[in-house]
């Protein structure tokens, strides 16, 4: 069954925002069971009075910072919408704890010799939410809407033409041309039930209707959404890998303060909190009741500069910020040691990566010597960052202060993620400065180097500080149709040096990414080609 849920919408909505309209009533049985679920058997969620689990022993809950602006998977490239869309649906491949490519929806597929056709054989079963299984030509709707869309997704499958099928568990894929990343691009394409979405088409393709139900295969579908609050999942009991001790029921709630998400899992309101406080994380790596899990990942914090009509377009303004900066601090006192300083614009775990390009370090003596050769002076900017993110706060105060020392005036401005990709529409509005992660969608340079630095997405895209190299498209758009490691990996490396000596960004840190869970909690691995999600299918409960 699907229901109809409240609108996303509120100060962190992404653009697509629904009209307000009445809910439909769920029924008693539900509402009654969800309230069951939400107050638990006790604190320690043992059994109920029957001896039966409780509801709340049988419910993961997942502590997030910022809401989902949708459910639809088209614009599963942001990782608030992967984290809710990662447990309804199914995608062709992923990968796999080695980091290897295997099969989820996709039995087997084979490349062609010169990489422009992808011959794909489904498995035959899977079946959606509703009943109804999945089929080739659920995976050409989705692509094909994908592209026809041109947002989200869409910009990591740039290459796809079009999808021919053959039957229900045979297809080719057709690209553009020879598209390297293709394959890795396809973990973060969510499989859509195509007669479901076709019948809830109305004007955008779905969008609206996609906003806040569900259109999957995966082990969890959708049960209702209260905006700003929390996400309610339970479990498809016909889901094709079947279920052993996973949760009956899954809550992604959301708490904007680090504080709060500590004080909810200490007591036991939530298994497992994703943005505690370094400083408390700390002090709970001694608890037996808790786990600290960190991990290393592909995530960058940069701030960017914007590149036009703006006095950062000064290239030398540019490299002064960027010797401002305390980069040992920042590792130090503003991560507690979980994560390292960045050197250059690609994270240092990422194949290709080069450790050779231009890093400034902390030198004020140097910015204010290229200041005063410049003839700049009585510089005043503005920076944004994301709201109730702990390493974003203390970083932006931190680049405040240190500037404020080489006489450059640096106004503060926290907003949500979906407020900055408004601001990001248009150059007017971009900001002269915008701290932010990137949380590389696939562990493939071209996840950064062409999704963050092709000109292509400049205001319609993750090109955030509007950065125009034609020098550099050509060497990303090139290294995307070879087969050859080597010689892509030449190409990106050359590419990494023109990005650095540019000064296109304030490369701030390679954070590891910080989890803490509950004892009980069994099955939880960070994934980085799914940052800042939960891969809920994996985790048991007890």
């Amino acid at each position: 069954m699907n229901l109809t849920h409240p609108p996303v919408s509120g100060p962190k909505a992404r653009p697509f925002r629904n009209p307000a309209r009445p809910l439909r009533l769920i029924s008693v049985a539900l509402a009654g069971a969800l309230a069951l679920a939400a107050c638990g058997g006790g604190a320690d969620g043992g059994p109920g009075a029957s001896g039966a689990p409780s509801a709340r022993a049988q419910t993961l809950v997942i502590a997030e910072n910022e809401p989902p602006a949708t459910f639809d998977p088209v614009q599963a490239d942001n990782s608030t919408v992967d984290e809710v869309v990662r447990p309804a649906y199914d995608t062709l491949v992923k990968y796999d704890d080695d980091n290897r490519l295997t099969g989820v929806a996709a039995k087997e597929w084979k490349v062609s010799g010169d990489g422009t056709a992808i011959d794909v054989t489904l498995r035959d079963d899977i079946t959606f939410h509703d009943g109804s299984k999945l089929t080739s030509a659920d995976v050409q709707f989705t692509l094909d809407r994908a592209k026809k869309l041109g947002i989200g997704v869409a910009s990591l499958v740039t290459a796809y033409d079009s999808t021919t099928v053959t039957d229900d568990t045979h297809l080719t894929i057709k690209l553009k041309q020879a598209y390297a990343p293709f394959m890795a691009a396809l973990t973060r394409v969510y499989l859509l039930n195509s007669t479901l979405v076709q019948a809830n088409a109305g004007s955008d393709d779905g969008q609206q209707w996609l906003a806040n139900n569900d259109a999957g295969s995966g082990p969890y579908k959708l049960v209702s959404y209260s905006p700003n609050q929390e996400a309610r999942f339970t479990r498809h009991d016909a889901y094709w890998g079947g279920f052993t001790t996973q949760a009956k029921d899954l809550v992604f709630r959301y708490l904007a303060q680090a504080a709060t998400q500590k004080s909810a899992l200490t007591s036991g309101d939530i298994d497992i909190a994703m943005d505690i406080d370094p400083n408390d994380w700390a002090s709970m790596e001694s608890d037996p009741n808790f786990t600290v899990d960190k991990a290393d990942t592909n995530v960058q914090l940069y701030v960017f500069f914007k590149m036009k009509d703006s006095p950062v377009a000064n290239k030398a303004l540019r490299e002064a910020l960027s010797y401002a900066y305390d980069y040992d601090q920042h590792v130090s006192a503003i991560l507690k040691g979980a994560g390292k300083k960045a050197v250059g614009v690609l994270p240092s775990a990422m194949s290709c990566f080069d450790s050779t390009v231009t890093q400034p370090g902390h030198d004020l003596d140097k910015a204010r010597s290229i200041l005063a050769g410049a003839g700049l002076s009585n510089v005043s900017l503005t920076m944004t960052y994301l709201k109730a993110t702990a390493e974003m706060e203390q970083a932006a105060t931190l680049l405040q202060s240190e500037l404020s020392k080489i006489g450059v005036n640096l106004k503060l401005e926290a907003v949500s993620y979906p407020q900055y990709v408004d601001m990001l529409k248009s150059n007017k509005t971009t900001p002269d400065l915008g701290m932010i992660y990137a949380f590389p969608p696939y562990p493939d340079p071209d996840s950064v180097l062409y999704l963050m630095f092709d000109s292509r997405f400049i205001n319609k895209g993750q090109n955030n500080g509007g950065y125009d190299n034609p020098k550099v498209d050509e060497l990303v758009e090139k290294a995307q149709r070879l087969t050859d490691e080597g010689q892509r990996c030449e190409l990106y490396k050359q590419a990494q040096h023109i990005i650095a000596d540019d000064y296109a960004s304030i490369n701030l840190s390679n954070p590891q990414t910080v989890a803490v869970y509950r004892k009980g909690v069994t099955g939880f691995r960070y994934d980085p080609s799914h940052h800042q999600t939960v891969d809920v299918y994996r985790i048991k409960v007890g």
